[in-house]
């Protein structure tokens, strides 16, 4: 069994240089470059979804109390900040670990909300069905990243 040591935000990571590294030390110029092409890649949903919500956001009330969310015109403008600034986040690697986090628990929970693909017809089943994975896609990607962090390009990054 590995020994493990609390380090970064109170994450426990194997102490272990091969693994416990992935915060950034010990990884090349490519594989921190990888990370933060991921972590863009990650973040333009939320800054997507999250722009696209404050520029309509009665259009996005809607939308969602028609999902049953309550109080949902309230919520709004909640939801679409939480988006970008965790999208904003997931961008720079401040504390993109806490974002990866609650992004991924926004994920799980609303992904079947909005995308009950078992209650849909066969003419939008293919397309809810996709929906739905998708989400549990970047569900992994946020996983990964709360656990292993940023990587070295970003605000914050710890040198060993």
């Amino acid at each position: 069994m590995m020994p493990v040591s609390k380090v970064g935000h109170g994450l426990i990571e194997p102490s272990t240089p091969a693994v416990g590294s992935l915060g950034g030390g010990h990884l090349n110029a490519l594989q921190n470059a990888a990370l933060f092409v991921a972590r863009l890649g990650m973040a333009s949903l939320f800054l997507f979804s999250g722009a696209e919500k404050l520029t309509s956001l009665h259009g996005a009330a809607q939308w969602a109390g028609s999902h049953g969310v309550p109080f949902a015109a309230e919520l709004m403008p909640l939801a679409a900040l939480f988006e970008v600034a965790a999208g904003l986040m997931l961008v720079t690697g401040w504390r993109a670990r806490e974002a990866a986090a609650a992004l991924a628990a926004w994920i799980f929970v609303l992904g079947p909300a909005f995308h009950q693909f078992w209650n849909v017809g066969p003419e939008g089943w293919q397309v809810s069905v996709d929906d739905f994975f998708h989400h549990y896609v970047m569900f992994g990607g946020m996983i990964y990243l709360a656990v292993f962090g940023p990587g070295a390009w970003s605000l914050g990054a710890r040198n060993p």
